[in-house]
């Protein structure tokens, strides 16, 4: 009898002993593996990358770019947020059948022709985008263009597709890329602002009227909505080809799909002028 006591506490204290290893196996497993958490002890590298890379324990994958959702989250089926200004009902309107259409195959809508504002060779490759320029994927899309346009021809074609439910500045920047076009500075304007820090109208128009050779003009436009019957022709466009959020590109009018990182957009223009 003496001797049975000691060993059901024995037997006691290996089940308690086995439940703390497994427990402490499974909370390891769930935070220091990438199947568990996206988070590991295993050195991480790039092929050809040096062997002394750190650990991953403090990478942390939520940053890397790849992984992000394409476009703002104001997505065609998401509801928008509501701005502080009520935004012009024709273009409100418009937005509202933009996100609630049922999406067609996706293709440009009218091609690109004589109304679009292109810059780049005739014959080159033609990249179409639809760009807001107050989201921050739109400048970032209007960068890369640009990067792409110094590496190889490419001829840019760019559409407005402005989120003024969500941004309210984005009615705004799109008239006064028109008001800029009227006086022959699209592109100056457009590159400015893809490089610049808007925190409001008056430094959005500001900016946009360091380019042109009128300020008071393109101010005078774009507080009369002298262009907006065009920007609110171009979401209806926008419809028509299938664009679900913005940045939105295509490429010899087909719809892009792929990441907007250099690598994956040369190969899909390499693919394009193959064709």
């Amino acid at each position: 009898m003496t001797l049975q006591v000691p060993l059901a506490l024995a037997g006691g204290w290996w089940i308690f002993l086995i439940f703390a290893v497994v427990t402490v196996f499974v909370l390891g497993f769930g935070y220091y593996t990438v199947r568990g958490s996206g988070i590991h002890q295993r050195p991480y590298r790039r092929p050809g990358g040096p062997p002394e890379s750190p650990s991953e324990l403090g990478h942390d994958i939520t940053q890397e770019v790849g992984l992000w959702e394409r476009g703002t989250d104001s997505g065609r089926n998401r509801p928008p947020p509501a701005v502080r200004d009520p935004i012009d009902p024709g273009a409100a309107a418009v937005l509202s059948e933009w996100r609630q259409a049922p999406a067609p195959e996706a293709g440009l809508v009218p091609p690109v022709g004589p109304e679009d504002h292109v810059r780049g060779p005739a014959g080159a490759t033609t990249v179409a985008v639809y760009v807001d320029l107050t989201s921050g994927p739109s400048r970032n899309a209007v960068r890369l263009l640009n990067a792409l346009a110094g590496q190889r021809p490419l001829r840019v074609a760019v559409r407005h597709l402005p989120l003024a439910d969500v941004h309210a500045l984005a009615l705004a920047a799109a008239e006064a890329l028109e008001a800029a076009a009227a006086q022959g500075k699209f592109f100056d304007v457009l590159d400015r602002l893809a490089d610049a820090a808007l925190p409001d109208e008056e430094a959005l128009l500001s900016t946009a009227g360091e380019c042109v050779a009128d300020p008071a003009r393109l101010r005078e436009e774009v507080g009369a909505g002298r262009y907006r019957a065009r920007v609110i022709e171009q979401i209806r466009q926008a419809i028509s080809s299938g664009a679900r959020d913005v940045p939105e590109i295509y490429i010899d009018g087909e719809h892009y799909d792929g990441a907007l990182r250099v690598d994956p957009m040369t190969k899909a223009l390499n693919a394009a002028a193959s064709n």
